[in-house]
């Protein structure tokens, strides 16, 4: 094993994070020493099962160096000594409800006379024989890990008389079974499991008794770690299934950077000035996805270009990022706050901005109203809890006719966790602060569209109309039994707007699908 042992580091109060391996793979747990965990933890309760194919995940441990940590399924003393024969640094214990059973099973993971583990050193712990005796015994007293789970209702009023019994070495608290045994599953932020979660906490800070916790990502593990726990386990099959969704949205995305240049007699240069430069701005707690329809119409008449707004705090700072990735010349698409983007973008940079288009967008600047509306969502970032607002984006956003529309509550709510809590944090700073734009709306003299969905709660209708009013020979285009999010909610409307807007603006050679709208009273 590289450095002090886990026991030892624990010990000491040294913060550590794990990786939770629930699948039957022992590479897992070579590339999770190699990404710089400092133990794994393998599921045999509800991941792959015990025997052979359990000490070849212990070997893939011992050839790192690492520790290895194993999740038994019962308080049974059988797969405790399996386990620890096999050469787990130690075991977790679930559902351990009272001191007695705290005693069993620290009874089962220790050789005499702290326990009654039996002794064989033809083991792997035992190096096959090649371990003296009296060396194992001290290694096995000294670097051996019990943590019990605290997971039941029972359990959390015996906490401190389970987190004091002696050869206890830390507790992990299984927060989805405590939420269900509380009467409330799937609500593990209800305050009477927050109450039993901190009554926990009080039991391991008084007995001096580390804590685990299975952490959600990084915010999740900030919170904790600012909570009291002492570590912090990630589980391998949830950041696997992200790191496979992440490389999904990001192909998608690559789709609105437009078609490659074609192969043939003109210079690479030569074709990309032939085409029209549009930027398309998503909204809040939007992504690329937001245009997906859109773009496949669009992408046969222009070059497409995708911009973020989730990396800054500003509504200012945010089209400095738009103009810092656009071509030199482009037309704007702007949603939402994405519009207001846009505004500031052609405030800033007007002789780079051939044509803008605001959809469910604003001029104004925040009203008392969505200052106080978005106070307690910052709160719930704060405090770890944007799941909650991911998974309430679809009420908020889409019109009550279309919220029962399972595909598309999963497209909003997958598109805000993939904004995800920090860049929430920014776009709601950048909400805060943003401008009012009206003033100057009368400067601007390119080619502009305004597309306004009737239902639209965020930016109602007289919003919209105000805003195309401002702007000289602004077209309004109003969709019926349409909401916040008409790029989604009526992508083929939206297009044939967009391609109609695009042939009022100056370009080297009409697309021949855009041509079909010239003269259409741009």
């Amino acid at each position: 094993m590289k450095g002090p042992s886990l026991a030892s580091r624990l010990g000491d109060g040294e913060p550590v994070s794990g990786l939770f391996v629930k699948m039957p793979a022992p590479a897992q747990v070579e590339m999770a020493s190699r990404a710089g965990f400092d133990f794994v933890l393998l599921d045999t309760e509800h991941g792959p099962g015990g025997g052979l194919e359990l000490e070849h995940h212990l070997r893939a441990a011992d050839a790192e160096g690492m520790p290895a940590l194993v999740r038994v399924p019962s308080l049974d003393p059988g797969p405790i000594l399996s386990a620890l024969d096999g050469g787990a640094s130690g075991v977790v214990i679930p559902h351990v409800t009272d001191p007695t059973t705290a005693r069993a099973a620290v009874a089962a993971a220790h050789y005499p006379p702290l326990g009654r583990r039996g002794l064989a050193l033809s083991t792997r712990a035992g190096g096959y024989g090649d371990i003296p005796l009296a060396r194992h015994l001290e290694r096995a007293a000294a670097e051996t890990v019990v943590f019990v789970q605290i997971e039941d209702a029972e359990a959390v009023d015996a906490a401190a008389g389970i987190l004091t019994t002696s050869g206890v070495s830390g507790v992990l608290i299984g927060l989805n079974d405590l939420s269900i045994s509380l009467g409330h599953p799937g609500d593990p932020e209800h305050p009477s499991v927050t109450a039993a979660v901190e009554t926990i906490r009080a039991a391991a800070s008084a007995a001096r008794t580390p804590v685990l916790v299975v952490a959600g990502g990084s915010d999740d593990a900030r919170r904790w770690r600012g909570w009291g726990a002492a570590g912090v386990v990630f589980v391998a099959s949830q950041l696997t299934l992200g790191a496979f969704a992440s490389a999904v949205r990001e192909d998608r995305a690559s789709l609105t950077a437009g078609p490659p240049p074609q192969p043939g007699p003109s210079a690479p240069s030569q074709v990309a000035a032939e085409r029209l430069h549009l930027v398309l701005v998503p909204g809040m707690l939007c992504d690329a996805d937001l245009w997906s329809e859109v773009s496949a119409r669009l992408g046969e008449c222009v070059s497409l270009q995708g911009a973020r707004i989730d990396l800054d705090e500003s509504v200012a700072g945010m089209a400095e990022t738009v103009l810092a990735s656009a071509p030199q010349r482009f037309a704007l698409v702007g949603h939402s706050l994405g519009g207001i983007v846009c505004l500031e973008v052609i405030r800033r940079a007007p002789e780079r901005v051939i044509g803008i288009a605001l959809i469910n967008s604003s001029a104004r600047p925040p009203d008392e109203q969505q200052l106080l509306q978005w106070e307690p969502l910052q709160d719930e970032a704060e405090k770890g809890r944007f799941s909650h607002i991911a998974a309430a984006q679809p009420d908020v956003v889409l019109p009550l006719a279309r919220r029962s529309d399972k595909a598309l509550r999963d497209r909003v709510e997958g598109m805000a966790r993939s904004v995800g809590v920090e860049a929430f944090r920014r776009q709601l700073m950048a909400q805060r602060t943003r401008p009012d734009s009206r003033p100057w709306l009368a400067g601007i003299a390119c080619p502009a569209i305004v597309i306004a969905g009737q239902d639209d709660e965020i930016c109602p209708m007289a919003v919209q109309e105000e805003l195309a009013s401002g702007i000289a020979g602004c077209r309004l285009e109003k969709l019926a039994a349409c909401g916040h999010l008409a790029p989604l909610e009526q992508p083929e409307a939206v297009a044939e707007r967009l391609l109609g807007w695009l042939s009022a603006l100056p370009q080297p050679s009409l697309p021949p699908r855009a041509a079909q709208f010239a003269g259409a009273g741009w």
